[in-house]
């Protein structure tokens, strides 16, 4: 329902979800270290004890694979985004998006390095190991909250990107004998829904297992590699040639005999 009316119903309901998730996973995560019986720092030392830093060279794979997963969804998050008017603006939201995420990140990974022990002893514990430690701590209110924020993650995620496919094959050929734009939408969404629903029935432990690495080794070759080569030279090459404000540098040349109407209708449907 979300994908079928507009970028703008998009956008919105990312964001609120988006505040929703960090603030019960920062919670969580927070609890779950403080109520653990084993202390990060004992953890943390004999960690290092043991293997020293002989797992450094896997860490290092492990991470550029993980951001190569969350790449996967950036290009369906720019096309229900709003265009950011100059460099600064990206730099500023990159900025404030890398501080909330790596908040959100470290305490997950400290929060799980305390239950650990607890977890891996659980049959089928490590598929989901925070609502397996949520479940240890005997706080209910805890559990119900983790299952809520894994609700929004789910529900956030699968929005911006069945709104991706929507926005990229709704204006196929075969859908232009339909008029309504909601109707494309609700079409295409319902295509991907089905797909991503069969998907799922191998199960999800194996899309944890093989999915989600298999996507971070294809979001590196797809999206990273290409972003960070060339889209940095097309990028500067679009600066040199008309400035970073450029959207509201034409808007000032326009002749101001002629009267432009915003269109209500999201940019990513506009030819």
């Amino acid at each position: 329902m979300l994908t079928i009316f507009g970028a703008g119903i998009v956008r919105a309901a990312s964001t609120y979800m988006g505040i929703a998730i960090l603030v019960t996973a920062i919670t969580i995560y927070t609890v779950g270290i403080f109520k653990s019986d084993s202390s990060i720092t004992a953890v943390l030392q004999q960690d290092f004890a043991e293997r020293g830093f002989g797992g450094m060279p896997q860490a290092i794979v492990n991470a550029f694979t993980y951001a190569g997963f969350q790449c996967v969804t950036l290009p369906t998050m720019i096309a229900c985004g709003t265009p950011l008017e100059n460099r600064r603006g990206c730099g500023k939201a990159m900025w404030i998006s890398f501080a909330m995420n790596t908040v959100a990140l470290v305490l997950s990974i400290f929060m799980l390095l305390s239950w650990q022990s607890v977890y891996t002893a659980v049959e089928g514990g490590t598929t989901i190991p925070t609502l397996t430690a949520c479940n240890a701590m005997g706080i209910s209110w805890l559990t119900t909250i983790y299952g809520i924020c894994l609700l929004l993650c789910l529900i956030s995620t699968g929005v911006t990107t069945i709104y991706g496919f929507v926005a990229r094959f709704e204006k196929l050929p075969m859908f232009q004998a339909i008029n309504s734009a909601p109707v494309r939408s609700a079409i295409v969404s319902a295509f991907i829904i089905i797909v991503s629903m069969s998907i799922s029935l191998v199960g999800l432990s194996n899309i944890i297992k093989y999915g989600y690495g298999y996507c971070g080794y294809l979001g590196i070759a797809v999206v990273v590699v290409p972003f960070l080569t060339a889209g940095v030279y097309k990028n500067r090459a679009y600066i040199r040639a008309h400035g970073e404000a450029f959207p509201q540098r034409q808007e000032a040349e326009k002749p101001a005999a002629v009267k432009y109407v915003k269109s209500t209708r999201p940019a990513a449907q506009c030819d």
